[in-house]
C-alpha cells in the first residue's frame, strides 16, 4: 500500500481543522475507476456524498474496500433522517469485515454558513425543534485521534456538543457576531433537501422522519461522547468570532457534512 492514511474532503471546511498533514485523494462514488486512489491505504477518512443512490453505491464501494484489505474507514454519520441510510451501510460494512468509525452529527454544525445562512436570510427547516451545536474543531480532533485505534472500531459516536439551540438562538448568535439576520425563512424540509427527491423506499422513510423536525419538534438528544476525545468545545458565539476565515469561504464539498 502506498499510504497508511488517506483523507477525502480536502475542499471542505472540516479539512481546515485537521492538525496533522495527510495524503488527500479525490474520488467519484459513481465512477468505480476512481476508487483505487482512495482505497490504496490502511486507514481512510471518507466523506460520503448526499446522493439519492448513496446506499447502493456505498455498498459496492465497501465490497471493493474489503477486497483492498483496508483496515478502517472513518466517516461522518447522521443523527438526523440520514441515519436510516448510515445504519444500513454500517451493518453491511460489518458483514464485509470492514471496520468503521462513525461520528454521527446533528443538523447543526459549522454548515450553518453553507446550508442555512446566506445574505441575511436564515433558513429554518427544523421548525420548532432544536439541534445540538457541534464545534467543528472538536469533531476534527476526534477524527484524528481514532485513526488506527482498534478501541474505536465498529463504533458510533453521537457528536453533538453540550447544548441544544433553537433557530432563534442561532439567529441571536449570528447577529451578535456581525452577521445580520433579516429573515428567518421557514421554507420547509422538502425545499432544503431537494437533492433527496428521488423517492426510493429509503429516501421516503428519511423524508417522513425529517418532517418530524417540524411536526413533532423532534430533536436529537445531547450526548457527551465528545468528552471521550479530550476536546475543548467552543460555543457557537466563540466559533463565529474566531473562525470567519474558514466559514466565510464556501467550499465545494461542505454540503456533504
Amino acid at each position: 500500500m502506498s499510504a497508511d492514511v488517506i483523507f477525502t474532503g480536502r475542499n471542505s471546511q472540516i479539512a481546515e481543522y485537521f492538525v496533522h498533514d495527510y495524503d488527500y485523494a479525490t474520488y467519484d462514488l459513481e465512477d468505480t475507476s476512481t476508487w483505487d486512489t482512495v482505497l490504496d491505504c490502511k486507514y481512510l477518512f471518507l466523506l460520503l456524498p448526499k446522493h439519492p443512490n448513496l446506499l447502493e453505491l456505498s455498498k459496492q464501494f465497501m465490497l471493493a474496500a474489503a477486497d483492498s484489505g483496508i483496515d478502517q474507514i472513518i466517516k461522518i454519520g447522521s443523527l438526523g433522517p440520514y441515519r436510516v441510510i448510515h445504519q444500513q451501510l454500517e451493518c453491511f460494512m460489518r458483514e464485509c469485515r470492514v471496520a468503521y468509525t462513525s461520528f454521527d452529527i446533528a443538523p447543526l454544525m459549522n454548515n450553518i454558513f453553507t446550508e442555512q445562512y446566506d445574505n441575511a436570510v436564515l433558513e429554518n427547516y427544523r421548525g420548532e425543534a432544536t439541534a445540538p451545536y457541534l464545534d467543528p474543531r472538536c469533531l476534527a480532533k476526534a477524527i484524528e485521534l481514532c485513526i488506527g485505534d482498534t478501541i474505536h472500531y465498529n463504533k458510533n459516536y453521537a457528536m453533538t456538543g453540550p447544548r441544544q439551540l433553537s433557530i432563534a438562538d442561532v439567529s441571536c448568535s449570528l447577529i451578535a457576531g456581525g452577521w445580520p439576520v433579516k429573515i428567518i425563512d421557514d421554507i420547509g424540509y422538502d425545499a432544503t433537501h431537494a437533492s433527496l427527491r428521488k423517492l426510493d423506499a429509503d429516501h421516503c422513510l428519511m423524508k417522513q422522519l425529517g418532517l418530524r423536525y417540524q411536526t413533532d419538534a423532534w430533536s436529537p438528544a445531547v450526548s457527551n461522547d465528545w468528552l471521550k476525545f479530550n476536546a475543548y468545545h467552543r460555543t457557537l458565539d466563540e466559533f463565529i468570532a474566531q473562525d470567519s476565515s474558514i466559514y466565510s469561504t464556501r467550499m465545494e464539498l461542505d454540503l456533504h457534512l
